[in-house]
């Protein structure tokens, strides 16, 4: 029966064919990259099982940064076997590689900032500057890295708002990491007192105001100095360590209140 077919028909028999295999090569590859994608995400808990302890920050960024890579690598070796069974597009590839020097210019320029900030993810993941769950300030914005992927880094601020940054700008900023070596940070609180106190006095108060502060770091002690001085004032400041650095501008507006009450109470200064 095929022997009395049309030529046309022969040819759009086979171009459907064609067609199918290329869509059934890129739907395979979608789903070999999904299940791959899932396998990975379960190997962060066998592996904490195997090392008997939880991943640390480190780890984790490299894992999820390696598994990544593996599917976008899936990707675009499966999506390029199937755009290869497709005759047109051979053609056009023919063509393109006619004029390779533009072309690879015209790649190139409109690639570099997608490859920059490919090339900059990969960088951050391996060499750490900061690590998913560090507490840090770039550019002005403080929060928690909450996600180090392959084009962005995500940023949580206290008052939950995600902050996206490009990898490239992300990777040339100077960056303020406060858990990298240690997580420990420094609450400040300046308060006037009158020139005619009696500094051991209000000392030993408000130390014990900055001891009562849930959170403080019980290894290191606070501080207090004087930090101006006027005619008829001086301006005190007192340096607290606390253990979770997002906390320090929290703790600093709750001890302002305790000084200002406890010194109220002890009659150090007068009522508003």
């Amino acid at each position: 029966m095929s022997a009395d077919l049309p030529v046309g028909a022969i040819g759009s028999i086979s171009s459907h064919s064609t067609l199918l295999e290329a869509l059934s090569y890129a739907a395979a590859t979608i789903v070999v990259a999904e299940v791959v994608n899932r396998l990975l995400q379960r190997q962060d808990k066998t592996l904490s099982r195997m090392l008997k302890r939880p991943l640390t920050l480190s780890e984790m960024t490299r894992l999820r940064m390696t598994r990544r890579l593996v599917v976008a690598a899936i990707l675009f070796v499966g999506l390029g076997l199937a755009l290869m069974r497709v005759p047109q597009v051979g053609t056009l590839a023919r063509g393109m590689l006619a004029s390779a020097g533009i072309t690879a210019l015209v790649v190139g320029f409109a690639a570099r900032a997608v490859l920059a900030n490919l090339v900059s993810g990969v960088l951050i993941a391996f060499s750490q500057p900061v690590r998913i769950g560090d507490y840090i300030s770039v550019d002005g914005i403080v929060g928690t890295v909450e996600e180090i992927r392959l084009t962005y880094t995500y940023i949580r601020t206290p008052d939950n708002r995600r902050v996206v940054i490009p990898n490239e700008q992300f990777a040339s900023k100077v960056i303020h990491n406060f858990t990298i070596v240690d997580p420990q940070s420094v609450a400040t609180v300046e308060f006037p007192v009158p020139a005619s106190v009696s500094l051991p006095h209000v000392k030993e108060m408000v130390e014990e105001e900055a001891r009562r502060a849930a959170g403080t770091a019980a290894r290191r002690a606070p501080q207090l100095e004087v930090a101006q001085i006027n005619l008829d004032s001086l301006l005190l400041r007192l340096q607290v360590w606390v253990d979770d650095p997002g906390r320090a501008a929290q703790l600093s507006d709750q001890l302002r209140q305790a000084i200002a009450e406890r010194l109220r109470r002890e009659g150090v200064i007068g009522n508003p």
